[in-house]
């Protein structure tokens, strides 16, 4: 779907806006959110992308991510697009920021210049607290934090390649193994 974003320049200052689909073509730069739910058992919800989406198909990703629409903020996107994908609502006090990073990936046609700030949220879920948006995601399946933290390191194919983010990832993951 396309949608009004906000275009930055490469140290995040506001240019302008433009549609997504001119930001991919043209590798402007904007801004998404990957957001990771976890629940007290250490298990973490993945998606599976749409076999209609325009970047990578198919593939395995985190919870919920999306683009931060024109005049959003990253939070309200990420309430936003937890809800619409997966139909699970949060709030802003149950996110937690981990960490901003600038993404480059290309895929095809597509050359995707982001800043994605990487949320987490600790929240009790099971198989039949989602309802899945079907033009998004095909499937959902939970998975122990130990298998899913094995498959970044490992940097499996059937993963989205946020290869950076992953490297990112694990170590705060790890973290809440330990916690335990």
């Amino acid at each position: 779907m396309d949608e009004l974003v906000d275009i930055f320049d490469e140290n995040h200052n506001l240019i302008t806006q433009e549609m997504k689909s001119i930001a991919h073509k043209n590798g402007l730069w904007h801004t998404s959110i990957h957001g990771f739910l976890v629940n007290s058992k250490n298990e973490i919800l993945l998606q599976q992308r749409s076999k209609n989406k325009d970047l990578y198909p198919s593939k395995w990703d985190m919870s919920f991510s999306g683009h931060v629409s024109a005049g959003e903020n990253t939070i309200s996107s990420a309430i936003r697009e937890c809800y619409e994908e997966i139909g699970i609502v949060i709030t802003k006090e149950q996110l937690e920021l981990l960490f901003t990073f600038k993404e480059n990936l290309r895929y095809k046609e597509i050359n995707n210049n982001e800043f994605v700030d990487v949320f987490l949220c600790k929240i009790d879920f099971n198989e039949n607290s989602f309802k899945k948006q079907d033009e998004e995601v095909d499937d959902l399946k939970i998975i122990p934090l130990e298998k899913y933290i094995e498959m970044l390191k490992n940097n499996n194919d059937t993963l989205v390649p946020h290869y950076e983010e992953y490297k990112m990832l694990v170590p705060i993951l790890s973290n809440l193994l330990k916690k335990d």
